[in-house]
């Protein structure tokens, strides 16, 4: 590698196109619930996801995506033993930190968050254990904010070390941003009918 930046030369014909491109997946984005949205994640993001969470020294992690018409985070992924029961929970926006990251748009992270004011432990109750620290980063794809990824370190699993840097954040938002690079690449392939036939 050279170093030299490759830029590929703006079709004069394709602008229009690119603002309907635009247009055509935030329609399909928001009218689409957030259980199918999660098939836009596919295994090899996933696998970067449990890496990453491993990576930062997280028990586990967690994928929302924003329920437009419910006005709700939605958690679509779970990478720890409680996955079946955590999937499908819904945090309301204007509750927690999750929501506070969303309409925020910045990372977040905290040890000791079991005595953070903005900390909402309902979904603790739900699976009987407890959050001591978390990073939350902004989720976007398909030109915009589309929901949270969060991961966290409980009371109750094991782990190496306690809490997490702002370098465990820096690690979580670079990988966050790698596999909104490869969600873009497959909307714009399928917008476009370019993997039609292959």
């Amino acid at each position: 590698m050279t170093g030299v930046e490759t830029k590929l030369l703006r079709h004069p014909g394709l602008s229009d196109s690119a603002q309907e491109l635009a247009k055509h997946l935030d329609h399909w984005i928001e009218a689409t619930p957030p259980a199918q949205l999660a098939g836009l994640v596919d295994q090899v993001s996933l696998g970067l996801l449990r890496d990453a969470f491993l990576a930062v020294g997280g028990c586990e992690g967690t994928i929302w995506l924003f329920d437009e018409k419910a006005g709700e985070l939605v958690a679509v992924f779970n990478s720890g033993e409680d996955a079946k029961s955590l999937i499908g929970f819904r945090q309301p926006l204007g509750q927690g930190i999750i929501s506070l990251v969303f309409v925020q748009q910045q990372p977040y992270c905290e040890n000791g968050i079991q005595t953070s004011e903005g900390h909402d432990d309902t979904l603790d109750r739900k699976i009987s254990k407890h959050t001591t620290a978390m990073i939350a980063v902004p989720f976007y794809f398909g030109f915009g904010l589309r929901g949270v990824i969060s991961c966290v370190q409980l009371e109750e699993a094991v782990r190496e070390r306690e809490g997490f840097s702002f370098v465990d954040v820096e690690t979580l938002a670079r990988v966050t941003n790698l596999i909104e690079r490869l969600i873009n690449e497959s909307l714009f392939s399928s917008a476009l009918g370019l993997n039609d036939g292959v």
